[in-house]
């Protein structure tokens, strides 16, 4: 999965660019809108905390390190015993999980009040009026709507694409149950 930004002029091309996307297929849980806090999106796919914070990359971040150091700390204590307690294992991989989960969590909490780094590099000219977009799309696809963007909506700037975690799945669970 990665994600396309879109800088785009005002509200009225951000409309009309998510009016094609929608044409083209696009859920608008794929589509993540950034404006000034006072310009009304109307019923455009706002984007929400989550998608505006440094929240996701701060847990692979947090996660990686703190799985490493935790790894690395019951192999310590795993080759230098203390106090006569012989470390297995399981201990240095269980040692290793909680690492990862320690670090996955502190990272967590510093990524969400941090702002993703492209809103940031876009925040002057999102004070200005413009709309930044931010699409997740398959990587297959990428160079396509690419394409498809710079052709139907040459005012629109296209920024950075960068991978992303895979959005959940649609659950019908009224379906299982018999119920529609």
């Amino acid at each position: 999965m990665r994600r396309i930004y879109f800088l785009l002029p005002n509200v009225p091309a951000a409309a009309d660019l998510v009016k094609d996307l929608r044409q083209e297929g696009i859920n608008d849980d794929r589509m993540h809108l950034v404006a000034r806090h006072d310009v009304p999106l109307g019923d455009l796919p706002e984007a929400d905390t989550l998608e505006k914070s440094d929240l996701g990359p701060a847990l692979k971040r947090g996660a990686a390190l703190g799985g490493s150091s935790g790894l690395l700390a019951g192999l310590t204590a795993m080759a230098l015993p203390t106090g006569g307690l012989a470390l297995g294992g399981a201990a240095v991989l269980g040692i290793a999980l909680v690492g990862t989960g320690f670090g996955a969590w502190a990272s967590a909490m510093l990524g969400a009040s941090v702002p993703d780094e492209e809103i940031e590099a876009c925040h002057a000219a999102i004070q200005r009026g413009s709309v930044l977009m931010m699409l997740d799309v398959d990587n297959d696809r990428v160079d396509t709507l690419r394409a498809f963007v710079r052709q139907r909506h040459a005012e629109a700037d296209i920024r950075d694409a960068e991978s992303t975690a895979p959005p959940l799945p649609d659950v019908d669970l009224g379906s299982e149950h018999g119920h529609r």
